[in-house]
């Protein structure tokens, strides 16, 4: 049977664009002579739709798609059509899979594995399925499965059990590192068990903090690939299911690469499915600022994106002029705006209330703090969306000021680590220079106090980073931390530190996902708590 994967970018709630996406793979598709189109989960609607759910005018909007999927049927009566969809029956909600021919659906399937963690929360929405079924579809026993009914083992049994000699998965895998080669060794285990051909189509790009992946792939009846979409594009191919080899197994991935790939889909789809074109951008001079203004060019394009340097009185003159190099780089509109006037004037209007006091956070948050009020400013007045800076390191210390630093509609870099960071910068320079290599290899520092160095306040990063990752990942003890090797004043103060600012991290702004952020519907901590290493 010719399949067409279609790995498409939908965009959540626009159910009539995302039919329009339809209309168009249709006609390309019926000039390949297509059997079968096979779209993502939840395609219609974008996924996740999440509380849109819960609206009685969007449901008659997915009613409305639903039709317009049947019309399309009969204006192409040789293709069918399966796509992710909700289906109300009788007032009960479903992720369900139709297949559309000839102007009616001749089959649904109703996920039974709803997906229950983390970022998604299926089952406030929907009804569970409760068997998987085949259908018959040109002379083919065709099953039909939704996302993690492939963790339902005997359900997916009983489909070679009823005959089926093609498997079709419809998913929307959001990217984390690593869990591309997991999903793929998944996929191929459960081809060469069942010895029928396997058609896995994964929705592509981003939806509020998560990116998904595509990665869309065909596999023969002995667990071999015969096609796989890339990562992060949108990609329509038609294979045919009784195809021999046709590419190389998945390789190793060179992860540095695929965090950079996967937060310019994020940036990129972000700020265009919010409905905004531009972007502006705190340019400090150190490396996290930079990092962000890179991959908002790459995103976007050099014209959507606005990089403004406030120096403040303890700015060095070369952090100026690394902003300046790296907006002239990547050839972006550039200001200064100096701070040190501004700051004067808080300190002056404070005198009374500061007086006797020895200096100290306070007297540093304020410059962040005037920082943050200009850039929404300037926000305000010429439109576009205020990127933040803080790294996933910085941020689970709390070593970022609210309303400060924090300020902004999108935190880029949130989940990525400090000694990742680096690493990106060195991918972005790998041609030529981009970042300023001083910006690179100069010590990092927040430049709120004379000499300041993050390694005067903070461990090292690659200490801090392993710490946090131990801690708030692995659940690891204070005790089980120092067996490791780590001092244990330095684990007592990192982990104290993560339990006192989950208040500052709550009111983070949407962190763009890759791992497991420290923030975010992800996590969720109880503020006024005791807390800290339980034994």
């Amino acid at each position: 049977m010719r399949v067409c994967m279609a790995q498409l970018n939908p965009t959540v709630g626009n159910v009539a664009s995302n039919v329009e996406k339809i209309e168009q793979i249709i006609r390309e598709a019926a000039k390949e002579q297509a059997d079968l189109i096979v779209l993502p989960e939840l395609f219609l609607t974008g996924y996740p739709p999440r509380d849109l759910l819960l609206r009685t005018d969007f449901r008659g909007a997915v009613q409305t798609g639903i039709s317009q999927l049947k019309a399309l049927s009969r204006k192409y009566p040789e293709i069918g059509i399966i796509c992710g969809v909700p289906l109300d029956k009788n007032g009960q909600l479903f992720n369900s899979a139709v297949v559309v021919y000839e102007g009616d659906i001749i089959f649904s399937h109703d996920k039974i594995q709803l997906t229950e963690y983390e970022m998604f929360s299926e089952t406030r929405y929907f009804t569970p399925g409760s068997v998987l079924k085949t259908f018959s579809f040109r002379g083919e026993v065709v099953g039909l499965s939704i996302g993690n009914d492939l963790n339902h083992k005997e359900g997916m049994k009983s489909l070679v059990q009823q005959g089926a000699n093609l498997i079709v998965n419809l998913t929307a895998v959001p990217f984390t590192v690593g869990v591309d080669q997991l999903w793929f060794e998944q996929l191929r285990e459960f081809t060469i068990q069942s010895g029928v051909p396997f058609v896995c189509v994964n929705q592509v790009g981003g939806n509020d903090e998560l990116i998904f992946m595509g990665n869309s792939l065909c596999l023969d009846g002995t667990g071999q690939l015969v096609y796989v979409c890339p990562q992060f594009l949108e990609a329509v191919q038609i294979v045919d299911t009784d195809s021999e080899l046709g590419e190389e197994p998945i390789g190793e991935i060179d992860e540095t690469a695929q965090i950079y790939q996967a937060l310019v889909v994020g940036v990129r789809d972000y700020i265009r499915k919010s409905g905004l074109g531009k972007v502006l951008i705190g340019l400090s001079g150190g490396l996290d600022s930079a990092v962000v203004c890179a991959i908002a060019v790459k995103a976007l394009g050099a014209d959507n994106v606005w990089g403004i340097t406030m120096p403040g009185p303890y700015s060095s003159p070369g952090s100026v002029e690394d902003s300046r190099l790296l907006a002239e780089n990547l050839g972006i509109k550039f200001d200064v705006i100096p701070i040190s006037s501004i700051y004067d004037s808080f300190l002056s209007t404070l005198k009374e209330q500061f007086a006797e006091t020895k200096p100290n956070v306070a007297e540093e948050n304020i410059q962040a703090r005037v920082r943050g009020s200009i850039l929404m400013a300037l926000s305000n007045k010429f439109g576009g969306m205020v990127l933040t800076n803080s790294n996933k390191s910085e941020l689970a210390i709390g070593y970022c000021t609210l309303y400060g630093d924090m300020s902004g509609g999108l935190g880029v870099i949130g989940d990525v680590y400090k000694t990742m960071v680096y690493k990106i910068a060195y991918y972005i320079n790998r041609e030529k220079e981009v970042i300023p290599w001083e910006t690179i290899e100069k010590p990092p520092s927040a430049e709120l106090r004379p000499n300041q160095r993050d390694d005067e306040s903070l461990p090292p990063y690659e200490i801090l980073d392993a710490i946090i990752q131990g801690y708030l990942y692995d659940e690891l003890s204070v005790d089980k931390l120092v067996a490791q090797g780590f001092a244990r004043e330095t684990v007592e103060w990192v982990t104290r530190t993560i339990d006192r600012n989950d208040y500052k991290r709550r009111q983070a702004a949407p962190i763009l996902r890759v791992t497991s952020p420290v923030t975010g519907p992800g996590r969720n901590m109880p503020l006024a708590a005791v807390k800290g290493s339980f034994k």
